[in-house]
């Protein structure tokens, strides 16, 4: 960037603030934000105030953290149990498939026994 393009970008950022700093002077008081909540004692340890406060805070903290456990917990156990589930359905199956051969074998052999002594 050149000098004068660098006294172009400074001289439209000057007439930029003065531009906003002019269109601020007699802003509405109400639109700038005010405190509104007023302490007049702060809480001390032990205080009833700061029972309830520990305690909300706990609770919070105690609500986030389970929810993340929760989480947690279910993505380990998804990776640890679905593997394992597979194995357990494909044995289940393996198992089911023989006996069913081994069932349709002896009905058929059944039959034909059947069929000869007629």
């Amino acid at each position: 960037m050149s000098d004068r393009d660098d006294k172009d970008v400074f001289g439209k950022a000057d007439a930029l603030l003065r531009r906003h700093a002019a269109s601020s002077v007699g802003a509405d008081p109400a639109a700038v934000p005010l405190l509104t909540d007023l302490y007049d004692m702060p809480i001390t340890e032990g205080s009833p105030a700061a029972t309830e406060l520990a305690h909300e805070v706990f609770s919070r903290v105690m609500a986030a953290v389970e929810e993340r456990l929760a989480q947690d917990l279910e993505e380990r156990l998804v990776q640890h149990l679905v593997p394992q589930v597979h194995a357990a359905v494909a044995s289940a199956l393996g198992d089911v498939r023989q006996e069913l051969a081994n069932a349709i074998g002896d009905a058929v052999s059944e039959a034909l026994k059947a069929r000869q002594v007629k």
